[in-house]
């Protein structure tokens, strides 16, 4: 009967040895697939961070060129209007002669040839 028990004693001792031993082989794997889990997670990120930042720079790219054009195409028309007002002005500084002359000559012959000018321009 001793036999019995003792073996039986080594048969139960050994599957208990086989299932820590199992225990601690299923421990490990589930520690080496979480850190892989971990790193393919990070890698995610990394990759994610970096299409991110791509995207920011080409939208910051695209913003920056669409800022210089509109600030070319702003300068061009301020040196249009300027442009327009300098013609103007020059435009306005030659007919206030002429348009002085022709009042001048309006109140000149108007006076000359006006009812109470005194010249046989009365009917009696």
């Amino acid at each position: 009967m001793q036999r019995v028990l003792s073996e039986r004693h080594k048969r139960t001792e050994g599957a208990r040895q086989e299932a820590e031993a199992s225990r601690v082989a299923a421990q490990e794997k589930l520690r080496t697939y979480n850190e892989s889990l971990k790193k393919a997670r990070t890698d995610i990120f990394v990759e994610q961070e970096a299409a991110r930042r791509r995207v920011l720079d080409e939208r910051q790219t695209t913003v920056s060129a669409a800022r210089a054009t509109a600030q070319h195409e702003l300068q061009i028309a301020k040196e249009a209007l300027a442009g327009e007002v300098q013609a103007v002005r020059t435009q306005l500084e030659q007919s206030t002669g002429g348009l002085a002359n022709e009042i001048a000559e309006a109140i000149l012959a108007g006076s000359s040839a006006g009812p109470g000018s005194g010249r046989g321009g009365e009917i009696r």
